[in-house]
């Protein structure tokens, strides 16, 4: 049975689910509520996360040891109360469970050739998306192997998401990516599980190139809804668009 884990880009809407669900219960609810996000955090220093909204995700002393050392983007997990919540400051206090690191590889010219096609580049609310100006977090849509949970995250760490991009040239306002799943084990194993790994990538030093010029984003990859194999007679090329004109942070 396919199978298709996601991770919350954005705290709002747990907070939103959460009073409607309130609301329609007709009771108020102060949790613990769960935390799943993507968050970065920008100095080991800080003492925080930060989410795409700007709001500051701040661990209790007694969960800051779980605090990762480094600076980059994070999937955060963890839970925290409706009192620990303070909209003045912009902040959330919260007890954090874990922090796995989604930085992916440095985006190359040189073109790769992936191993296997991706489920989609898009479904449903699960697409690529700017998490600021220099960076895209990508939640790829990956067939992995396994029977249980653990077979399957454990499988995901043998796929190294590549992302290329075309040549820019002068007056250039578009950026077009390519997305490659390039499996580093058990190349040849089947694979019919469906999961979802983030990365993100940095641009930065592709945005020097256009000028100021940049408008749009296009993200292109071999995409299969029924198989994992390039072969399949339905694998095919998929495309999904960001409008880089509406980024103002």
């Amino acid at each position: 049975m396919k199978q298709m884990k996601f991770l919350l880009v954005a705290l709002m809407a747990v907070v939103m689910g959460i009073s409607v669900t309130s609301c329609m219960n007709g009771e108020e609810n102060n949790g613990p509520f769960p935390i799943g996000v993507v968050a970065k955090l920008e100095t080991s220093y800080s003492g925080y996360f930060k989410m795409i909204d700007g709001t500051k995700l701040v661990p209790t002393a007694a969960s800051s040891i779980n605090m990762p050392m480094s600076s980059g983007m994070y999937a955060v997990t963890g839970q925290y109360n409706n009192e620990d919540v303070d909209v003045n400051a912009g902040a959330i206090t919260f007890t954090l469970a874990s922090s796995s690191n989604i930085d992916g590889t440095y985006i190359s010219s040189t073109e790769v050739t992936p191993d296997i096609t991706l489920y989609a580049l898009e479904y449903q609310n699960v697409y690529p998306y700017l998490f600021d100006k220099n960076t895209l977090v990508i939640p790829a849509m990956i067939w992995a192997k396994g029977t249980t949970d653990a077979e399957v995250a454990e499988d995901s760490k043998k796929h190294s998401l590549k992302l290329t991009y075309d040549e820019i040239e002068a007056g250039d306002t578009e950026l077009i990516l390519h997305l490659n799943d390039v499996i580093t084990e058990d190349k040849e194993a089947e694979r019919k599980v469906l999961t979802v790994k983030h990365q993100a990538y940095d641009f930065s030093d592709l945005l020097s190139k256009f000028g100021g010029k940049l408008k749009k984003i296009t993200i292109k990859a071999k995409i299969n809804s029924s198989s994992y194999d390039l072969k399949h007679a339905n694998t095919k090329d998929g495309s999904f668009e960001i409008d880089y004109s509406k980024i103002t942070q």
